[in-house]
């Protein structure tokens, strides 16, 4: 089973060569008791090995016009609330999405002959790990009129015209320092490995979807038509229920730029918090513990989500990211006061973020912990009562461990007390199309070199 890859095809054409295992149109994929399930409707092609933390899945474009410019813009069909209209056009189900409030949405037009209209494009994004403000008035999430109902539904560009920086970033693999050696401050171990610029770099021969930053895309064909999209997996309880999903944008600039996706202010200021409303759902990184070469956003565990994939019961694409820390010196300490804004630091002028300046580069990430960053695979494997170090048990073991003053969950950015008036929340655009059941632990460890 540790070298087994499954393609799992929704159209008998879409044919990969190479791959031990293929199966044709069908939604489902069965091999060795794991079992691999495509939520999505529509897809033409998803290629994953069990227990790794990346795959990829390509999707069909739909092609919209832009109501004042004309431009013709491409945008996947993700999610819907009507299950009618997911059958029709594909997708994955979401009832969920009708709770989204209007502030969060677009209103656009669909008319009976198939003609998408859009009137607002996804802003700029940056090669260089950076992002320019993002447009304020576009939001992936679409509300409109279709067969006598109103519908929303998750339709995030991808393409929206020719010029640099107007469609979501393609990775070609390989180093890249700016994605993946710039942490935002020198108390933070981020994105690893950090010396990208070492001599020789320690990430030659990383391709492209060993990444989980550096471009969600791996191959655009506006021909075709075709998008292929990096998948990457949380869990809702460690082996099993493996969700794996895709990265269309983020609604604050810094994960916006590091994963080349478009920056959407709009959903994070008006969409609401975890509870607020059935539109957002949850997933909880982590930002310390057991460190790992792939992995969550900061290389550490993978996250954790409150549902299995699409088309359960709480699912929505719409996750209210928040960010986990174990207190690894046990010390009862999780924030630093004399750096962290919201535990009361010297503020400084100039960065934007009351209480920082970028041109001290000791005070430039504003919301720092004590132990952020930090390794403690010890710590986390006694606390966690876990081989791996992982919080297994689900999201109700995390609010145990929090409990028990052994954890701390924030906001994003990482630090930022929950529910905290200083920043709206980190809203990122997450379908999950896939699910792969059936895994045990020492698969997963074998394929990840998980200790023991």
């Amino acid at each position: 089973m540790s070298n087994q890859r499954v393609a799992v095809y929704r159209y008998p054409f879409a044919v990969l060569l190479g791959f031990a295992l293929v199966f044709f149109a069908t939604p489902f994929a069965n091999a060795g008791g794991v079992k691999v399930k495509v939520h999505a409707k529509g897809v033409l092609n998803v290629d994953i090995d069990p227990g790794e933390d990346r795959g990829s899945i390509t999707l069909p474009l739909q092609e919209a016009t832009h109501c004042k410019t004309g431009q013709k813009m491409y945008f996947v069909i993700s999610d819907a609330s009507d299950d009618d209209f997911v059958d029709e056009f594909g997708g994955i189900r979401a009832d969920s999405l009708e709770e989204a409030p209007d502030e969060a949405v677009e209103w656009i037009t669909f008319y009976d002959d198939g003609t998408w209209v859009f009137c607002n494009d996804a802003g700029t994004v940056q090669d260089d790990g950076s992002v320019v403000e993002g447009n304020p008035d576009y939001s992936p999430l679409k509300r409109f009129e279709w067969n006598g109902e109103i519908v929303t539904a998750n339709l995030p560009l991808v393409w929206w015209g020719p010029g640099p920086g107007q469609a979501m970033r393609i990775d070609e693999g390989g180093c890249d320092p700016n994605i993946r050696s710039n942490p935002p401050s020198p108390f933070f171990v981020g994105d690893g490995p950090l010396n990208a610029k070492a001599d020789p770099p320690v990430c030659t021969g990383e391709a492209a979807d060993q990444r989980y930053k550096g471009g969600q895309l791996l191959g655009l064909d506006l021909e075709k038509k075709t998008v292929t999209m990096k998948l990457h997996f949380a869990w809702r309880k460690f082996p099993d229920k493996l969700s794996h999903y895709t990265v269309f944008d983020a609604s604050k600039k810094p994960p916006a730029g590091f994963m080349g996706v478009p920056h959407t202010p709009k959903v994070g200021e008006n969409l609401g918090r975890l509870g607020d409303n059935d539109a957002v759902g949850r997933i909880a990184q982590f930002s310390n513990g057991v460190r790992r070469l792939e992995g969550g956003p900061n290389r550490f565990q993978p996250g954790m989500t409150n549902y299995t994939g699409g088309q359960s019961q709480k699912y929505s694409p719409m996750w209210h990211i928040t960010w986990v820390f174990f207190d690894c010196d046990g010390d009862g300490q999780f924030f630093r006061s004399d750096r962290n804004v919201g535990e009361g630091a010297t503020p400084k002028a100039g960065s934007g973020i009351p209480g920082f300046d970028p041109a001290d580069p000791a005070t430039f990430d504003p919301f720092q912990m004590d132990d952020k960053g930090v390794e403690c695979f010890d710590f986390a494997k006694q606390v966690t009562g876990s081989d791996f170090g992982f919080v297994e048990d689900g999201l109700g073991q995390l609010e145990d461990l929090i409990e028990d003053g052994h954890a701390i969950e924030t906001e994003g950015p990482p630090g930022l007390r929950l529910d905290s008036t200083l920043q709206p929340p980190l809203i990122v655009n997450c379908p999950a199309p896939v699910t792969v059941r059936g895994l045990d632990a020492a698969t997963i460890a074998e394929k990840q070199n998980l200790r023991q």
